[in-house]
């Protein structure tokens, strides 16, 4: 989903005074609201607002003036106002406030931010680099040597303000980027312009809104449908005109939601219209044989004392012969029989963590726990804990001490006590809601637990199995709705992951570098499309490499996942083209902080190579 703009954003609000207050408003259900702050003041601004819950993410001071950006998730609906609270200094007091309502945020909406200061009057500076493609950013700047007012300079959409003080005037600028970061991984750029050409003090400060997940695209294919239809061959003495037998045929759309690539196959839906039998008294007056047709009947063979004719019969699905019988000369009627093909379901899970709106909250394969919900957040263990570490050393056989190994982690253990709350008449459904959702494992695959701990920190995940569940012993108290209870899981990998996937192209004979913004390595995805052959990539940072003497035609795509270990074009495994020399599969991992990668190819290769990782913290 594409981060927009709602069309009831207020214009920007400036003045004198110790609060600063936007006009009235229609927030959007779901939404996000961006408040864009400039405060001339002896301590830190403050926002509020609207009854919700307001959190600064971005903050630069520089002897008195203060730029921050603050946002707010949006609960409920209906007109607001928001206010910048400022505390007088020395008499002087100034401050202006944009505030943007932004839909189509992600679930944990805030990427990355900068904040800085310069003296160059035409202010051109990189205020981050994106953390998710589609990402949105916003802008905000003071210019405290009083040039006079402020304009946007890059092309992005602006909103100047000017507050008269007591001792002379105070001028800056929000901005707001007219279109979204279509990658991760680029410069977002922001520019504002001082009057005249003089040395001005600029303060500014930059976030990124990053967009809600999509990580799925769907082609349904078209729905083929056959038809055989019989010849007809009538030899009467009386007169049959059957009419046209109808058949309709319904294909339902698609229905789709996102969370992983889907391609449908064709539908095949095939028809076939049986011999039709008609008799007048006792005599068979009708004796046809089976065609194929795409779509008309061929004209009948007629031999008859009158005229007989046949209208077109349309059909699509497989139907039981009909038999009629007469005793005199007769018009047969229209023989109407609809039919509808199931409907096309394409059902793809939603993303992990896409249920988590605030801080407090855990999802376990898509059910929700923890701050408004019955299962109360009391004590969360071996979340932020480091895994156990595994030495790798060998004992030495003939002296003391051990041969030093390669050190890793073993699994996570993650313990999470809660406290189930309900109406007495409900505790028992609250209860079987969690047991029904908490059931063991049918497969040995692992489910998404998804857990946001603190405020500034946004979620992370890892893949688990359930280990333990204890909702608790059913006693006085529970009885009266109120029950402790707890519940563990296992993670054979002991990475915390961000929940959003970053993706780069990286396009071939070209060295880019890609950020893994965590403190261990990170085991990532990486596609080869066609057509190429003799694929190859480095990590220059690690001195790893990876080659495949695979012919990867067009219209396909050579697919590695480094943490399962596998190398495949569709269903056909290719571990085998692994060329001699190279690093394993599993090996090839993005260690924290950048990483300069190298694609090449021996021919073919323009596309790029598609590169895909999540954040990794141990």
């Amino acid at each position: 989903m594409a981060i927009a703009i709602d069309g009831a954003s207020p214009a920007v609000a400036d003045d004198s005074n110790t609060t600063v207050t936007t006009a009235s408003f229609t927030r959007p259900a779901g939404g996000l609201l961006v408040a864009m702050v400039a405060a001339l003041s002896g301590n830190a601004p403050a926002v509020s607002g609207g009854g919700l819950t307001w959190t600064r993410r971005v903050q630069r001071s520089a002897d008195g003036p203060w730029v921050e950006i603050w946002t707010a998730p949006v609960t409920g609906s209906g007109a607001m106002t928001v206010t910048l609270t400022i505390t007088e200094s020395f008499g002087v007091v100034a401050g202006a406030i944009k505030v943007d309502a932004v839909t189509g945020q992600h679930a944990s909406p805030i990427g990355n931010t900068g904040n800085n200061a310069s003296t160059t009057n035409t202010l051109n500076v990189t205020g981050y680099t994106s953390s998710a493609a589609n990402s949105r950013g916003f802008f905000v700047a003071v210019e405290d040597n009083s040039l006079g007012a402020v304009t946007v300079a890059g092309g992005d959409t602006g909103f100047p303000f000017t507050a008269t003080h007591a001792f002379g005037d105070f001028f800056g600028i929000a901005i707001r980027k007219s279109a979204n970061t279509p990658t991760s991984g680029s410069a977002v750029s922001f520019s504002a312009d001082a009057t005249g050409t003089d040395d001005a003090d600029w303060t500014w400060a930059a976030l990124e809104i990053k967009p809600a997940s999509t990580d799925a695209s769907i082609e349904t294919t078209t729905v083929a449908t056959a038809a055989t239809v019989p010849g007809v061959v009538a030899t009467v003495s009386a007169s049959p005109v059957p009419a046209t037998t109808a058949v309709t045929t319904t294909v339902p759309a698609a229905a789709v939601s996102a969370g992983s690539n889907l391609h449908p196959d064709t539908v095949p839906a095939t028809v076939g219209v049986p011999d039709p039998s008609v008799t007048t008294e006792n005599t068979e007056v009708v004796e046809p044989t089976t065609i194929a047709a795409a779509a008309d009947v061929p004209a009948p063979q007629l031999a008859a004392s009158s005229d007989a004719t046949l209208a077109t019969i349309a059909a699509v699905l497989q139907l039981y012969a009909p038999t009629i019988q007469a005793d005199a000369h007769v018009t047969l009627s229209p023989v109407a029989v609809a039919a509808a093909v199931p409907a096309i379901m394409a059902t793809v899970p939603v993303l992990p963590g896409d249920a988590i709106t605030r801080p407090g909250q855990i999802e376990w394969n898509g059910t929700l726990l923890g701050s408004l919900t019955p299962y109360s957040w009391q004590r969360l263990e071996g979340w932020i804990d480091s895994a156990p570490f595994i030495s790798g050393n060998v004992d030495r056989p003939d002296s003391s001490g051990s041969y030093p190994g390669q050190p890793y982690s073993g699994e996570r253990v993650i313990n999470w006590g809660m406290l189930i709350k309900a109406p007495r008449d409900q505790i028992g459904q609250v209860v079987h809601d969690l047991i029904m959702a908490t059931g063991p494992a049918q497969t040995s695959d692992e489910g998404w637990l998804v857990i946001w701990d603190f405020d500034d920190i946004q979620p992370r995940l890892v893949r688990a199995f359930l280990s333990d569940r204890k909702p608790g012993p059913i006693d006085r108290r529970a009885r009266l709705g109120l029950m402790h209870g707890g519940l563990q899981w296992t993670a054979s990998d002991p990475r915390r992951y961000d929940p959003v996937r970053s993706s780069l192209t990286i396009a071939k004979d070209v060295q880019t570098s890609i950020l893994n913004d965590g403190n261990d390595a990170t085991p990532g995805e990486l596609r080869f499309p066609g057509p190429a052959t003799g694929v190859q990539v480095e990590n220059l940072t690690n001195d790893r490499v990876i080659a495949f003497d695979t012919v990867i035609g067009s219209g396909q795509t050579l697919v590695i996942d480094v943490k399962e270990g596998t190398a495949s074009i569709g269903d056909v495994n290719h571990l085998n083209d692994l060329v001699d020399g190279s690093t394993s599969i599993q090996d090839f991992v993005f260690d924290p902080g950048a990483n300069e990668l190298l694609y090449t190819a021996d021919t073919g290769g323009s596309a790029g190579m598609e590169t895909f990782w999540r954040h990794a913290i141990s």
